[in-house]
């Protein structure tokens, strides 16, 4: 279990410093605003919970890299290619269960499509989040997972990591609706030519983005 945590952490600080948010400003944010909510607890009730939201994506950077080929299918150069296009949007699943005080481990499934190329994906994989009161405040947490192709085009593989900030809007009885304000990396490799034909030799696209989403904590 532990090792789990290790990976999930250090693959989401090592994309995370290429972005421009501070992980601390973050947490400053999210202490603040726990500071409105109840007491806190020093370890948290062994519960399950589960959240499903639907999220709307804007990326900062969207970047092709490919390869140019002569007639003869040698390469003659490395390319890159800006995409204009740069909105996503999906849905997510995750159930949750406490490991460590306030520490939670989930597992996550969900759906994502990339407008351009039109990229679309399922997504298996792990959460963690850090919950500064209870299940029922503001929690931050990082989450990474495998991309499941549906286009013959794109390669299946290892490419997403996030870091968010989770807190709710609403509390009802049986459930609350959540705001989550993130940050997101993605990363597909090409089985085929996706602009230039046969003088193109595949490369892989990289998607630096930020996100909202709204969802539901039951």
């Amino acid at each position: 279990m532990k090792n789990i945590i290790y990976i999930l952490f250090f693959l989401t600080g090592s994309i995370f410093s290429q972005s421009q948010i501070s992980i601390s400003d973050v947490v400053n944010t999210a202490n603040q605003i726990s500071k409105t909510g109840k007491a806190s607890k020093d370890k948290l009730d062994k519960i399950w919970f589960s959240t499903a939201e639907l999220e709307l994506i804007v990326s900062s950077d969207v970047e092709y890299n490919y390869g140019s080929l002569d007639n003869n299918g040698n390469l003659i150069s490395g390319n890159s290619l800006k995409i204009n296009e740069k909105v996503a949007y999906g849905a997510l699943y995750s159930i949750n269960y406490p490991i460590l005080n306030k520490l939670t481990l989930g597992a996550v499934g969900g759906l994502q499509h990339q407008i351009q190329p039109k990229i679309t994906s399922f997504k298996i994989g792990g959460i963690l989040r850090y919950h500064f009161l209870d299940y029922d405040n503001v929690n931050i947490y990082t989450m990474t997972a495998y991309n499941i192709s549906l286009k013959d085009y794109i390669k299946s593989g290892m490419g997403n990591v996030r870091f968010g900030l989770s807190f709710p809007i609403k509390k009802l009885d049986s459930f609350n609706l959540n705001l989550n304000l993130f940050w997101d990396y993605n990363f597909y490799n090409a089985k085929k030519p996706i602009f230039y034909g046969v003088n193109e030799k595949p490369g892989d696209f990289t998607y630096r983005a930020y996100g909202i989403s709204l969802g539901l904590k039951f």
